[in-house]
């Protein structure tokens, strides 16, 4: 495992070419994105309230030396990704400023103040179906990181509040109170795996089941979940660029008159794609750090629940090397005593910027 990470960090930053057993004629173009979380567009200031993830990752010639050290399969429909990613967290309590009586605020019983600064790298695996439901992907990654007054997120908070309230003129965002006694500073090491597989396809809907889990010091959790789109469709995974090159591999490898009809369609491949979407999660939760509290040293916690759920409903678009999408996520209760009973649940919303090159 450690010499599979010290390859997939060569190849991150060096992004070299190495040789492969395999020709590719032609790679997935590389990602990177930008996603960014909040909850103030939603009407709301609470709880998960804030994340930006900075991420890039591509068909690297050290990718595809990583997959032959973890012997994994060497074939032309085997493509394997890696890259690096930046994130920022914030977490708040239910309420960011105190009452007007409230002699206690922080609220003891109440979700504690935390960040999360980490970074890490990531690895995929993407199988290229010959047919669009036959594809696949697994996504694995690690990171370390940092809570505490080390991760930002008090200074992050406050400017972006400042900054938005001088942009409008008036208070859109309320300056937050209680940082000072936020979860404390202490390193974090995680460790995550999704597969993604879709049941049906076809050029105008897909569903697409997931299954993941994360294991850390800072979240222990597995979960199942599914995604339905509608609209104009490409093929999943950003596959269609390298599909043509996928065939005539394959039509190589067939016997003379043996040439597909099948294969002889997937030539023709949609270059764009807009769509809705409709997500769900469900998540069997054994540790959330920002509800337990910190693993070595003492902090404040909350009695969290075992069992959360998210639903997202957005829109996503792509033409070109741009990708744009935009959600609204809707998440259960993730407290098992909240101190507001009539608090059921918080929503934040989602944007995704990515740049295909």
């Amino acid at each position: 495992m450690l010499k599979a990470l010290a390859l997939l960090t060569a190849s991150c930053l060096a992004q070299a070419q190495s040789s492969s057993t395999t020709t590719v004629e032609e790679k997935l173009p590389s990602i990177t994105s930008l996603h960014f979380e909040n909850d103030l567009l939603a009407r709301s200031d609470r709880l998960y309230t804030n994340g930006v993830r900075i991420e890039h990752f591509g068909e690297y010639g050290g990718c595809r030396s990583i997959a032959q050290a973890l012997r994994l399969p060497d074939s032309v429909q085997h493509r394997y990704l890696c890259g690096g990613s930046l994130a920022q967290n914030m977490y708040t309590p239910s309420r960011i400023v105190p009452l007007p009586d409230q002699p206690v605020f922080p609220d003891p019983n109440d979700r504690p103040y935390g960040g999360w600064l980490h970074g890490g790298v990531l690895f995929q695996h993407i199988y290229a179906g010959r047919a669009p439901a036959d594809a696949s992907r697994l996504t694995l990654q690690a990171t370390v990181g940092v809570t505490g007054p080390a991760s930002g997120a008090a200074q992050t908070q406050r400017w972006l509040h400042r900054a938005l309230n001088d942009l409008f003129g008036r208070t859109v965002a309320r300056i937050p109170v209680g940082w000072e006694k936020q979860l404390p500073t202490e390193p974090t090491l995680h460790f995550s795996a999704l597969r993604e597989q879709p049941l049906l396809w076809s050029p105008v809907v897909d569903v697409t089941w997931s299954a993941g889990a994360m294991l850390g010091t800072v979240f222990v959790n597995a979960s199942l979940g599914g995604t339905v789109r509608v609209g104009y469709l490409a093929r999943p995974y950003g596959l269609a660029p390298i599909m043509p090159s996928v065939v005539r591999e394959l039509e190589s490898q067939q016997a003379p008159g043996e040439a597909s009809s099948a294969l002889r369609a997937i030539r023709d491949e949609r270059a764009w794609e807009a769509y809705l979407y409709a997500r769900g999660q469900v998540r069997v939760v054994a540790r959330n750090l920002f509800l337990d509290g910190t693993l070595f040293r003492p902090s404040i916690s909350v009695r969290k629940t075992p069992l959360v759920g998210d639903s997202e409903f957005g829109a996503a678009f792509r033409a070109g090397g741009f990708q744009f999408g935009l959600g609204m996520v809707f998440r259960s209760q993730e407290m098992a005593d909240p101190p507001n009973p009539l608090l059921s649940g918080h929503r934040f919303t989602q944007l995704q910027l990515s740049y295909l090159h």
